[in-house]
């Protein structure tokens, strides 16, 4: 259907991140707009050139292309390594958000304006492109300023903090709606800047790419000999808020006992990942193993190599961010074991949904405790993988998600679509808190 022939509504969305940039932001923005397009919306998408690795910033992409049904803008920015320190990083992000703005003041491009939080403070474009026409709705992926003052980078009582607050408080309130990834953030969003429409719609992973495979038949698993113990498995970044050491303690006295054959393997890199070695050397374990990140195409084996997922969630970031990683745990049909508390967002569904164990941060006597009962209860370790493969066929998709987001559009534009469809109900307006889980 040609565009201008559409009753859908159009949009744009706004990020400095879209394919072929290899950042989860760009993934599932890439995913949305393409699944958006596919049910007939006119999808625009401004954003600027590859930048978020060595490798994305070679390269090269036109100014403006059509994929896959969604039209794409890129906008000069400066594209310094991000890795470099946090100066640069905000350059890049202030020359996209000044560029991206006087572009869509200039030239409108559509009813809707999602507005990603990459940069950080992107949801403050929505104030003077209200006066442009625009229906503004910040998508939250990380919440900032928050976000910041859990990673140190700026102070709680700096006068950033609350000269972006000021802001923020100001376009939240104006948005049409704003969308939070979940349960958690949507209930700390309010708590910041008050009574605000929020709409839980949670990102997803790609339920055909990483399904559940026996380890008999995983080829991973075999060669890394992950088929003839326990595995519980961590895949992703080794950062320093990630609260890691509990369970190679908890490997260590696994270990001194003697149990059953237990394997904990660590596969990915950060800036931890070096203390973490330390760590087991100290404990001379050899149990702990650490293992580089996978290509593309290892990770439906690698992912699912595992009997335990481990998944964690540091108390400072709890309500601001909800990891990728959870999406992908739940999709490779593997039983949860989330160090996290009962109140964040992946110890709530683990609790409601029987997918795992959770135990809080710091606990390795918990994580102990959780792989000596699944020792004795194998047939639980199964039974917790199903489940938590149910959760994500029932909330995690991208079928799912993209829906969401189109009932959200109808709802702001019902006289360019279908009737709206609860667009611009909070998720504890929708249905009750208890039956989410």
């Amino acid at each position: 259907m040609p565009k201008s022939a559409t009753s859908e509504p159009s949009v744009v969305f706004v990020s400095q991140y879209y394919r072929p940039d290899t950042s989860a932001n760009a993934t599932v923005l890439t995913e949305l707009a393409t699944g958006l397009a596919e049910r007939g919306v006119d999808v625009s998408v401004v954003t600027t050139d590859p930048s978020y690795t060595t490798e994305d910033r070679q390269a090269t992409v036109p100014t403006t292309e059509t994929v896959d049904g969604v039209d794409i803008r890129r906008l000069p920015a400066t594209r310094f390594d991000r890795t470099e320190g946090t100066v640069k990083r905000m350059l890049n992000e202030l020359t996209f958000f000044l560029t991206a703005l006087a572009y869509l003041l200039v030239r409108r491009r559509g009813d809707v304006a999602f507005l990603l939080t990459t940069p950080t403070f992107l949801p403050i474009a929505g104030l003077p492109l209200r006066w442009r026409g625009y229906r503004p709705v910040p998508v939250v992926m990380d919440l900032y300023p928050p976000m910041a003052v859990a990673l140190e980078y700026i102070d709680a009582d700096s006068p950033v903090r609350h000269v972006w607050d000021w802001f923020n408080r100001r376009a939240y309130r104006r948005a049409s709606v704003t969308i939070a990834i979940g349960e958690t953030m949507a209930e700390r969003l309010q708590s910041e800047y008050g009574p605000i429409p929020v709409r839980v719609i949670h990102n997803w992973e790609d339920g055909e790419f990483i399904r559940p495979r026996a380890k008999s038949d995983n080829e991973f698993a075999r060669r890394h000999g992950f088929d003839e113990q326990l595995t519980v498995l961590y895949s992703g970044n080794l950062g320093h808020h990630h609260e890691l050491e509990s369970a190679v303690e908890a490997a260590a006295a696994l270990e001194d006992a003697d149990t059953d054959p237990v394997r904990f393997s660590f596969i990915g890199d950060g800036g931890k990942k070096e203390r973490l070695r330390d760590l087991a050397r100290e404990y001379d374990l050899e149990s702990v193993t650490f293992l580089p990140y996978q290509p593309e195409s290892v990770l439906p084996r690698s992912l699912t190599s595992g009997d335990v997922a481990l998944v964690t969630m540091d108390r400072s970031v709890e309500g601001l961010c909800v990891p990728s990683k959870f999406y992908t745990a739940l999709a490779s049909g593997q039983a949860i074991l989330a160090v996290a508390t009962a109140d964040s967002e992946i110890g709530r569904v683990v609790e409601r949904t029987d997918c795992g164990v959770r135990v809080d941060p710091g606990d390795a006597d918990g994580i102990e405790d959780a792989v000596r009962f699944w020792l004795a209860n194998p047939d639980r370790v199964d039974e917790m993988g199903e489940a938590a493969r149910a959760v994500f066929d029932s909330r995690y998709t991208r079928e799912i998600a993209v829906e969401a987001y189109r009932d959200v559009v109808r709802a702001l534009v019902p006289d360019r679509g279908a009737e709206p469809d609860r667009g611009l109900e909070t998720e504890a307006d929708a249905e009750p808190r208890q039956s989410n889980p």
